[in-house]
C-alpha cells in the first residue's frame, strides 16, 4: 500500500514548547533523549500489561511535527488496530494468539500512554517519583480508583491498576523526557481522548522532581523530629480540610499539614472548628502507616479541639 494511503490515529504525545521551538527545531541530543525517553517508559507500560511485550521485537511508532517539537505516538487503523510498521504487524499477530486478541496494540499502547501522563500528574501532585507508601493513600467511592492525599490535603484519583505499576517503576523513568526542559522550554504530556486531548505540563522548577534517586528520597529527615511517638502534644493551627472516608481532618501547621485523627467518635464533632485557627490537643504517632518503620510526616490522634477564633460560615459537611 502506498505511504500516502496510510492513515494513523494519534493516541498522545509528548511536546516540548517555548519562544526558542517556534520552528519546531530542537537539539539532536535533547530530540534523542526525549524520543529514548519516551520509548522506554511507553514498553514499561506495555509490559505492565501483558509480560509478551518482554519476549518479543517490536516498534513504538511516532511522527514529529512542528510548531514546537513534538513526538506523537500513532497506530495504524490498518491491519486490526495493530500499527503497520516492519516487524511491528508479527508482533501483533503474537498477541493476537495469546492474551491480547480482543484488543490490539492499538489499546496498549493508548493505556500505555495515559499511564505516562497519570504518573507525571502523581509526581507533581505529591512532589516525589516514587514511594508513594510514604503519602496517604484513600479507597475511593469506586472500586477501580485510589485517592492519593498530598501535603496540602488535595486528592488525586488514580486507577488502582496504575497504582499497582507504579510500584514496580524502574528508577527515573521519566528523566530522559524532564532532562530536555529548560527556563525556555517545558514538556507537555497529552493524551487523546474521546472527550478531547488531555495535557499535562512539566517546567523547568518541577523538573528535578522527575530526577530523584530511591536513596534520596528514603534519606528525608523527618518532619517535626520534636514530635516523638507516643508524645502528649498541643498544636495550634488551622483545620482547613476534612475526609468523612478516612475520618480525619487537616491541620495546617507551620507550614504544613497534619493528619488528625480523633481518639473516639466521627470527625463531625469538629464542625464548628473548621476552618478556623485552632488549638488541637492529643497524641502523636509515627506508625500510622508502618508500625516498624517511622513515618516522615507525624499523626496526631486528637483528644480535644479548641476554636481560638469565632467565625459564622458554615462547616465542610452538611447536615
Amino acid at each position: 500500500m502506498p505511504v500516502e494511503t496510510e492513515q494513523y490515529e494519534e493516541l498522545g504525545f509528548v511536546k516540548y514548547s517555548g519562544e526558542s521551538l517556534i520552528d519546531g527545531v530542537i537539539d539532536a541530543g535533547s530530540a534523542g533523549s526525549a524520543l529514548i525517553g519516551l520509548d522506554e517508559a511507553v514498553r514499561f507500560f506495555n509490559s505492565q500489561q501483558s509480560p509478551d511485550f518482554s519476549t518479543f521485537q517490536y516498534d513504538v511508532p511516532v511522527q514529529t511535527r512542528t510548531g514546537s517539537w513534538e513526538a506523537v505516538v500513532v497506530a495504524s487503523t490498518a491491519i486490526g488496530g495493530a500499527f503497520a510498521l516492519g516487524y511491528a504487524k508479527k508482533a501483533g499477530e503474537k498477541l493476537a494468539e495469546n492474551d491480547f486478541k480482543d484488543l490490539g496494540l492499538k489499546d496498549v499502547l493508548k493505556k500505555s500512554m495515559s499511564a505516562l501522563q497519570t504518573l507525571a500528574k502523581l509526581t507533581k501532585h505529591t512532589r516525589r517519583s516514587r514511594n508513594w507508601d510514604r503519602v496517604r493513600i484513600e479507597p475511593s467511592l469506586g472500586t477501580d480508583t485510589v485517592l492519593v492525599v498530598n501535603d496540602n490535603g488535595d486528592e488525586l484519583p488514580i486507577p488502582i491498576e496504575y497504582f499497582r505499576w507504579y510500584q514496580q517503576l524502574p528508577p527515573r523513568l521519566l528523566a530522559k523526557m524532564t532532562s530536555v526542559i529548560r527556563a525556555d522550554r517545558v514538556l507537555t504530556i497529552g493524551v487523546v481522548r474521546a472527550a478531547g486531548v488531555e495535557e499535562v505540563t512539566i517546567d523547568e522548577e518541577e523538573k528535578s522532581l522527575f530526577n530523584q534517586s530511591q536513596e534520596d528520597e528514603y534519606e528525608e529527615a523527618l518532619l517535626f523530629p520534636e514530635l516523638h511517638h507516643g508524645a502528649e502534644a498541643k498544636l495550634e493551627g488551622r483545620l482547613i480540610r476534612g475526609s468523612e472516608a478516612s475520618n480525619s481532618v487537616g491541620l495546617e501547621y507551620m507550614g504544613h499539614v497534619i493528619n488528625c485523627v480523633p481518639a473516639h467518635g466521627n470527625i463531625r464533632q469538629y464542625k464548628a472548628a473548621l476552618f478556623l485557627h485552632c488549638k488541637v490537643e492529643g497524641k502523636i504517632t509515627r506508625h500510622a502507616k508502618n508500625r516498624f518503620v517511622a513515618d516522615r510526616r507525624p499523626t496526631l490522634i486528637v483528644e480535644k479541639v479548641t476554636p481560638l477564633e469565632i467565625d459564622g460560615q458554615m462547616g465542610l459537611f452538611p447536615g
